[in-house]
């Protein structure tokens, strides 16, 4: 999501809501209109704001569009994480959204999480930088969820 945040400092009046305290160095010299970052406990490893109190917070706002991240994709289209507070308030964040968008590095492939955030079939779209597993892929097509891979020339769509 940190990638994503540099992508935004090119754009212009955008408001952002953050539950990552490393986005305020990244966004604070950008054209953006507003940036509100969520209040709670801070997981110091990476900087997220997590726990009952940032999930109270992210319930005030609805936003077009929300962006998370994943520790980890399953081939099954299981969207995963290792920290179930983390799970609590990226699902809060996804309920709080009009439009809901995953980015990812085709590596959380390899890994395994314990903790289900969602199915790939609840995102609206799902930004990879190199294609899928197939069987990841025909799901998706199957449910309606766009895929993107990123690095492409001109983004490819499916």
């Amino acid at each position: 999501t940190e990638m994503v945040a540099e992508a935004l400092r090119l754009h212009e009046d955008l408001t952002v809501v953050s539950n990552n305290i490393n986005m305020v160095p990244i966004l604070r010299a950008s054209r953006l209109k507003s940036l509100f970052l969520i209040g709670g406990d801070v997981r110091l490893s990476d900087g997220a704001v997590i726990g009952s109190d940032a999930i109270k917070e992210i319930s005030k706002y609805k936003v077009d569009f929300a962006v998370i991240g994943a520790s980890s994709l399953d081939a099954d289209g299981s969207i995963l994480d290792f920290d179930q507070r983390e799970v609590f308030v990226t699902r809060a964040i996804l309920e709080n959204a009009r439009k809901t968008i995953l980015v990812a590095d085709v590596s959380k492939f390899e890994f395994s999480a314990p903790f289900k955030i969602s199915e790939a079939k609840d995102f609206d779209y799902i930004i990879l930088n190199a294609p899928p597993p197939r069987t990841f892929e025909i799901s998706l097509l199957k449910q309606g969820t766009t895929l993107i891979i990123a690095g492409e020339k001109n983004a490819k769509t499916k």
